[in-house]
């Protein structure tokens, strides 16, 4: 398919309108993006397919794909959308107030202390929107559970996706007084094999502790005593004074700074996660998906300039 059928304001329409079912995967959600119902949408996708000679999509009760032919239509629509700077951002009603429903998905603890405090004014500054949040330290896959926008924890590899860091958090291994008063001497990273531990168990590195001073390097290996996907029981089970935790700032700060909890080896850095809000390229280009991605990006601070795509550059 070398080119689209005559480009009608009535036939770009309908364009759009098969781009947002391709990104979506879905009828229903794409027709809340375009502006339209999903019925209407309907008979839009089926006017294109007459006009290109055959179905664009396989659909059934349950899911919606694309066909050969739709696959090919999407590739020259991309094409022709990226040449003129966008395509559907002049047809789309840009400048209404952001409308329809919005699906994060965030990571369990950092989503709860981090995100969920700032969803009120979200909701205060775009009242036509409603939120659906998932709180969850499993990684979704965006396009099989129609995940408008994450926020993610760790190294990203989907290139499917565009990125906007966040603001950086850091890591401490910590332990209350207690614990320490008793434990064996802890002077050296290798020392860490010789205590309790208690460890983040969806941690990328596992039971494997990385700490860094200057360019020096030591991976220590601990046997947990405790381990979960569960941030605030560790944090519940060190100020016990069961062992060593290693636990973002934004769950153990207030401990430190009020001495229910000790940072051990402060000389000794553990590595950086860093903090991404991701989406499906072209997902921004709804009014309602770039309203939520400019909100909290505002205020959960940005670590880099700008958006950017997985497969081109990294962040």
């Amino acid at each position: 398919m070398n080119e689209f059928p005559m480009l009608t304001p009535g036939r770009l329409r309908e364009l759009v309108g098969f781009a947002a079912v391709a990104r979506h995967l879905s009828f229903a959600r794409a027709a809340a993006e375009v502006g339209c119902t999903p019925s209407v949408l309907s008979r839009r996708i089926a006017s294109l397919e007459r006009s290109v000679g055959g179905p664009v999509f396989l659909r059934s009760t349950r899911r919606v794909s694309l066909t050969p032919l739709g696959e090919v239509l999407l590739a020259d629509y991309r094409a022709v959308e990226s040449a003129l700077g966008g395509l559907n951002a002049g047809l789309a009603s840009q400048h209404a107030e952001p409308a329809g429903r919005v699906r994060l998905h965030l990571p369990a603890t950092y989503g709860r202390r981090r995100v969920a405090p700032l969803l009120a004014g979200l909701l205060e500054r775009h009242p036509r929107i409603q939120l659906d949040v998932v709180f969850d330290d499993g990684y979704a896959d965006l396009v099989a559970e129609r995940v408008d926008v994450a926020v993610r924890i760790g190294r990203l590899a989907d290139s499917r996706l565009v990125a906007r860091g966040l603001a950086p958090i850091r890591r401490f291994l910590c332990a209350s007084p207690r614990y320490l008063r008793q434990a064996p001497p802890l002077q050296r990273p290798e020392d860490l094999a010789n205590h309790r531990c208690l460890s983040f168990a969806p941690l990328q590195s596992g039971a494997l502790w990385t700490l860094q001073r200057g360019r020096l390097k030591r991976p220590v290996r601990v046997q947990p005593v405790l381990a979960t996907n569960n941030a605030d029981a560790l944090r519940d089970a060190a100020l016990g004074g069961a062992g060593i935790v290693l636990l973002a700032d934004f769950v153990v700060g207030a401990d430190l700074d009020a001495g229910a909890l000790v940072e051990v080896l402060p000389q000794w850095r553990v590595p950086q996660p860093t903090v991404q809000m991701v989406w499906i390229a072209g997902a921004d280009r709804a009014p309602r998906v770039r309203a939520v991605i400019d909100y909290l990006g505002e205020r959960l601070g940005r670590a880099v300039p700008g958006d950017v795509e997985l497969g081109i550059a990294t962040s």
